[in-house]
């Protein structure tokens, strides 16, 4: 029987009476028409015919109820002892699990594979499968990042039946595909990176490593508004979907988790990419704060958690006289919506003439805010602008604005207030504090404290 170059079985069959001819030719001998014969691909609903395939029906079990002494020895976390990637993952990588990382063209996406894999193999061993390139251009990055470990099997290939079939016979403890987008099942239909390829390729992949509990790692691409590449399906179809990005222009990254069944979601990793891969970034704010000029007028800091991390993003504003009957109002890194109501607020509480302004906010090193406790530095920003007055020292603002102009500090202000004193900040902007906040008076800090954003005119004076 003929096959493709993905070796699936083709036939040639009669676009007008479906009459199967073996090899293509110009007339149908049923109908007796010209130019019908189209080439077509056979296709096998008997899957367990020539692999040995996990079938869905073999994940049955009796019922376990709750207050049973029921012990999953299968259920295995797997310490892979770096900080930042247990950070991202709110914990260790759960055996049987499968892990969707995604990212734009050249983050780092492969290298994160490398190391990783570099890592599970202390746990046992790990099949590679490079299908983006070739086994000698992966060895050659693994020796550069001066991994030997002996229990990493390299593969290119990307056709499934391979791929179980080494999983089958090496059972190992970690499968590692780089990336979704070239592997391919020669029972569906369409080329590799295809919809239906993509489903069914990575959805027999994820229950045959789940019954076999094999940690299964994937990479995927994105597309150019930052979404994961391919069906949407895919993201519910996984436990875990990371997502690595730019931090700077340099050669920080942060891992993101966008979804995850076995941790938290709240936390981020920071990386720092080298030549020898990626080393943990321990103190991110100093990065982000090393070209802050606190004299520049429009320029602020902000501090904003995340999860267990606390990161102070600079915030630079621009006011100008606008002569357009519709004044700009833009924003970079920041929510334009919430920009606009926090003009309104000036406008209404402050008396603070806006309308006929161009309003810019820009949040430095393309990093993006999305914290509310953000909206009293971004209305500092703006007035410093507006006025042409730098704060003179370096300075942060904390505190969420509320319609009725109202400040309100975020729960963890005694842990924000200790680090601005860690990176020689000097003063501090916040909103009204409690009665019983005595840890204000332990903090060598200059900290201003307004009740309403009213109350901002008095700092400009």
């Amino acid at each position: 029987m003929v096959k493709n170059d993905y070796g699936q079985n083709l036939t040639y069959q009669c676009d007008s009476c479906s009459r199967q001819y073996p090899k293509w030719q110009g007339k149908c001998d049923g109908c007796n028409e010209w130019n019908t014969i189209i080439e077509k691909i056979i296709y096998s609903n008997d899957l367990g015919s020539k692999n040995e395939w996990i079938k869905y029906d073999e994940f049955s079990s009796d019922l376990i109820h709750l207050d049973s002494d029921f012990n999953d020895t299968n259920s295995i976390r797997l310490d892979i002892k770096w900080n930042e990637i247990e950070r991202a993952i709110g914990g260790h990588f759960v055996a049987g699990s499968s892990v969707l990382l995604a990212g734009m063209p050249g983050v780092g996406k492969s290298t994160l594979l490398m190391q990783l894999s570099s890592k599970f193999s202390m746990h046992g061993k790990v099949i590679y499968v490079c299908g983006e390139e070739s086994i000698s251009q992966v060895k050659d990055k693994f020796q550069r990042f001066d991994i030997k470990e002996k229990d990493i099997a390299l593969s290119d290939s990307v056709n499934i039946n391979n791929i179980v079939e080494n999983l089958n016979k090496f059972n190992p403890k970690c499968l590692i595909l780089d990336s979704v987008q070239t592997v391919y099942d020669p029972e569906t239909q369409g080329n590799p990176g295809s919809i239906n390829q993509i489903l069914n390729s990575i959805k027999k992949l994820i229950f045959h490593c789940k019954k076999l509990n094999i940690l299964f790692l994937m990479s995927g691409h994105v597309t150019k508004t930052g979404d994961v590449a391919g069906p949407k399906i895919l993201e519910h179809m996984v436990d875990v979907v990371l997502q690595l990005e730019y931090l700077t222009n340099r050669n920080e990254r942060i891992l993101r988790s966008y979804k995850n069944r076995f941790g938290s979601t709240s936390d981020i990793g920071l990386f720092d990419m080298t030549t020898n891969g990626f080393i943990d970034v321990q103190d991110p704010s100093s990065i982000m704060i090393e070209d802050y000029n606190s004299e520049v007028s429009g320029s602020i800091l902000i501090p904003i958690p995340s999860g267990q991390r606390l990161v102070f993003y600079e915030l630079q504003a621009l006011i100008a006289k606008s002569y357009n009957n519709y004044p700009k109002k833009l924003s970079e890194g920041y929510d334009t919506n919430r920009l606009s109501i926090l003009i309104s607020v000036l406008s209404k509480i402050c008396k603070i003439p806006l309308s006929n302004h161009d309003v810019i906010i820009n949040v430095m090193k393309g990093q993006s805010i999305k914290n509310v406790y953000a909206d009293f530095g971004v209305c500092l920003g703006i007035l410093s602008s507006l006025y042409s007055t730098g704060f003179m020292n370096n300075v942060f603002a904390i505190g969420e604005v509320a319609l009725t102009g109202e400040i309100r500090n975020p729960p963890d202000l005694e842990k924000i207030l200790k680090e601005g004193k860690r990176l020689g900040i000097q003063k501090a902007f916040i909103g009204k504090i409690a009665k019983n906040s005595s840890y204000i008076k332990d903090i060598d800090l200059d900290i201003v404290t307004l009740d309403n954003i009213s109350e901002i005119g008095q700092i400009f004076k």
